[in-house]
Formats: structure tokens, C-alpha cells, sequence
């Protein structure tokens, strides 16, 4: 279910950490720092690597024991795997920020490497304890953007092929809950497909009952709202909901948000963004990536060839994140 994009990532990523794997203790400090730098400068891993930061306090002390120490022969027995994760991150970020220090501290590590007292051998047990889990806990990230992305196509696909009058009836019998209602929608179809995912309530209605039974390890920033001018539901209600799904992921620390729109009108809908994958926009701001997907419900009476010329409103990038800067103006 990999997009282009982040298949992309995924063959980056990759190949880097091959490079690091490969090389010998000469280099891998060079080449550590270089993949630092690469992770910062792609605001998907950075956000994962700021969530892991917000975290990292918590397995601190016990770390930078070991790290002050100049033999390590035990490393902390976590009883978790995202401890040992957030304790690879801080080893790691260490190694990278310094480094000129690099060396000496993978070689604090050389009690792991089986009694050799081979630089490289030494190297080798650093990477397997603290490279390879904190690699998986990345690539795993971008296979949990992945999932969700294929799932919110083929949700699309299912709403405008199979279901538009009956979503589209859903939205008109009751328009005051009908928002409510297609968001139920779409969290039933993700629930559907083995999705593990706590929703925040107000990403619904604002009603907490709704979503008190769901939890998961991981929360699924998302929110549905309708697209429909004559019914108030306008460009500032996007950018608005777009704001809101914002700042959910700096609420609950997460990387990635979808903003899911609802068309139940006959007016088009151009998202003016510089960036998309699979079809899909993304909005990328302070590390933080929102995707957005418009469904189409709008049950058109005429074929595309025969409705002439249509309304478009456009909703620009800058339309987006300028609410997030204060201004609060279209």
C-alpha cells in the first residue's frame, strides 16, 4: 500500500543505513552525522524523531549513566521496546551531534562484542543495539503512513463509486449531525480494516462517549469536515478544520494529520499545494505533514461533458498555514 512518496523515503532511508552497516569505524561517524542531517531535513522523520524527544526524559538518567561510564559491558533492561528505542535515539543523537567523540563512545560499548577486542567487531555490536532499532521504529513509521493512505484511497474510491447517494442522503436528512454522521463513516471503515487507533473525540463532534471505546498505541489525527458554501460550510471552514487537525498533532505529539473533506455540492474544489502523493495533497508545516483528501458525495445529474463550466474555489497553501501564524485573514 506504499505511495510514491513515501516509497521514496522508504528507498532513501535505506539506502543509507546500508552505507552506515557497511562502513568500517573510520567513517561511520562521518557518515552518522551526514544521516542526522538527512533526517532533520525531511519533516516526516523529524517528526517522528520530535515525538520521540517529547519521550526521552524518561529512560535519560539511566542512559547517560551508561554513557559516562568508560566500559559498558549491560545495557538498561527496558521492558519495553520503545525505551530501548528512546535510549538508541539518545546514543545516537549524542554520536552524531560529536562527532569527533563518536568513536570513543561506540568504543565505551566494546564489553557487547562478545569479548572481541576488534574496533569493528565493537562497531558491529553498536550498530545491531542501537542503529538497526531505532532504523525499524523509522521504517515502521513510514509503513503506518502508508497503510492509512491506501486506506483512505480506496475509501475515496468506495465513497464516489459505490456509495455517493447514500452518504449524500446521509449529509441532507440531517445536516446539523450529518458531518458527525460521514466521519462515523470513515472511522467504521478504518476500524474495518485492522486498524489499531484511538480518535480524539472532538475530531468528531466533540462528544467523548463517541470514541471512549477505541484506544490504541497510536492516535490517527484526523477529522472529517463538509465542504458545501451554501450551507456555511465555506473556505475559512477548511482552513479552520485544517488548523484544528494542526493542532492535534502538536496536542498529542504525533507526526502526521488527515484532513478528510466531504463535497456535497456541485462547486469544484482546487487545494492549490506544492506537494501530493498518490493523488493526495499534503500540507507540510513545523515538521508536522496533514494530508488532504476530498471525497466527492455530490450526486450530479448531468455526465461530467454535458455540466459546462464549473464554479472553482481555490484554497491555497498560504491560505492554510497563515491561521497558524496569527493572521486568522483568508
Amino acid at each position: 500500500m506504499d505511495s510514491d512518496y513515501l516509497q521514496n523515503l522508504r528507498y532513501k532511508l535505506q539506502k543509507r543505513v546500508r552505507r552506515l552497516n557497511s562502513a568500517d569505524h573510520t567513517i561511520f561517524p562521518v557518515l552518522l552525522k551526514q544521516w542526522w542531517g538527512f533526517l532533520q531535513q525531511n519533516s516526516f522523520f523529524q517528526g517522528l524523531k520530535d515525538k520521540l524527544a517529547s519521550e526521552a526524559e524518561r529512560v535519560n538518567h539511566e542512559v547517560q549513566n551508561m554513557l559516562q561510564s568508560s566500559y559498558v559491558q549491560h545495557i538498561p533492561g527496558f521492558d519495553d521496546e520503545l525505551s530501548h528505542v528512546l535510549m538508541s535515539y539518545i546514543v545516537l543523537k549524542a554520536c552524531a551531534q560529536q562527532p569527533d567523540q563518536a568513536q570513543s563512545i561506540v568504543l565505551k560499548f566494546r564489553g557487547l562484542s562478545h569479548g572481541s577486542n576488534k574496533v569493528n567487531d565493537t562497531l558491529d555490536a553498536f550498530r545491531e543495539m542501537f542503529l538497526e532499532p531505532f532504523y525499524d521504529y523509522l521504517d515502521e513509521g513510514l509503513d503506518d503512513a502508508a497503510a492509512v493512505l491506501g486506506y483512505l484511497k480506496r475509501y475515496k474510491h468506495r465513497c464516489e463509486w459505490f456509495r455517493r447517494e447514500e452518504l449524500y442522503n446521509l449529509w441532507t436528512s440531517d445536516s446539523k449531525r450529518g458531518e458527525k454522521h460521514l466521519a462515523l463513516d470513515l472511522y467504521e471503515y478504518l476500524f474495518e480494516q485492522g486498524i489499531d487507533f484511538s480518535i480524539e473525540p472532538t475530531s468528531a463532534s466533540g462528544e467523548a462517549d463517541l470514541v471512549s471505546s477505541q484506544q490504541g498505541e497510536n492516535r490517527l489525527i484526523a477529522d472529517a469536515k463538509i465542504f458545501n458554501p451554501e450551507k456555511g460550510k465555506d473556505k475559512r471552514y477548511l482552513i479552520s478544520g485544517f488548523n484544528q487537525i494542526y493542532t492535534y498533532t502538536l496536542d498529542f505529539n504525533e507526526s502526521v494529520g488527515y484532513l478528510i473533506i466531504f463535497k456535497t455540492c456541485g462547486a469544484d474544489l482546487k487545494l492549490a499545494v506544492s506537494e501530493s502523493t498518490s493523488h493526495i495533497p499534503f500540507i507540510t508545516h513545523n515538521n508536522k505533514v496533514i494530508f488532504l483528501l476530498v471525497i466527492d458525495i455530490f450526486p450530479y445529474e448531468e455526465s461530467a461533458s454535458k455540466r459546462g463550466a464549473l464554479k472553482t474555489i481555490e484554497i491555497t497553501e498560504t491560505d492554510f498555514v497563515q491561521l497558524m501564524a496569527g493572521s486568522g485573514e483568508e
